[in-house]
């Protein structure tokens, strides 16, 4: 099992999202694969509510169309230095919907998209600092906008306790 933190997991999903941006916002086919194509990046906060810390992330996201969906691979960096990279892998389930796969997930990532946004839902096991782990639940909501960005926010629960939340802004790049 690989060493990460409570936000790992969430940043995944959500890097991928900011390629979704105007497009998104305006056409209703909502075809995930074609939005993720590309390289994208996120950056913002991670809130620790545990030991009550924040911490800078920043997240470089390159995705490519497959058959029934997209892969992603995604590499991570927080402001203390630590790093983490994961491979994600989408499956379309039907008009708007994906699941999704990934290192330590309990299950699959269920991907809903509707109207200008998008909302996953997973659960993964989750190694902390201290080499503890936790299954832990992520909630994420992305809202896009006409300005091609998307404003992402994900909550982190464990037993239905809050632990964790971020607030982050996505870009796409070029290529």
């Amino acid at each position: 099992m690989s060493r990460v933190s409570l936000g790992c997991y969430s940043f995944a999903i959500l890097a991928a999202s900011g390629v979704i941006s105007v497009a998104f916002a305006q056409d209703g086919s909502r075809d995930l694969a074609t939005f993720f194509s590309g390289h994208l990046s996120a950056a913002g906060t991670f809130q620790n509510h545990f030991d009550g810390s924040t911490r800078g992330v920043r997240v470089d996201v390159h995705g490519a169309p497959g058959p029934r969906g997209f892969k992603l691979i995604e590499d991570t960096v927080y402001s203390d230095g630590e790093k983490h990279r994961s491979l994600w892998t989408f499956s379309k389930v039907a008009e708007g919907q994906y699941i999704g796969e990934g290192t330590d997930l309990i299950g699959f990532a269920k991907v809903q998209a509707q109207g200008d946004g998008i909302e996953i839902v997973y659960r993964a096991h989750v190694t902390t600092k201290d080499g503890k782990i936790h299954d832990l639940d992520f909630k994420q909501t992305y809202i896009f906008n006409q300005s091609g960005t998307a404003d992402y926010r994900v909550k982190v629960s464990f037993l239905f306790v809050p632990v964790g939340d971020a607030c982050m802004t996505l870009r796409k790049l070029p290529y």
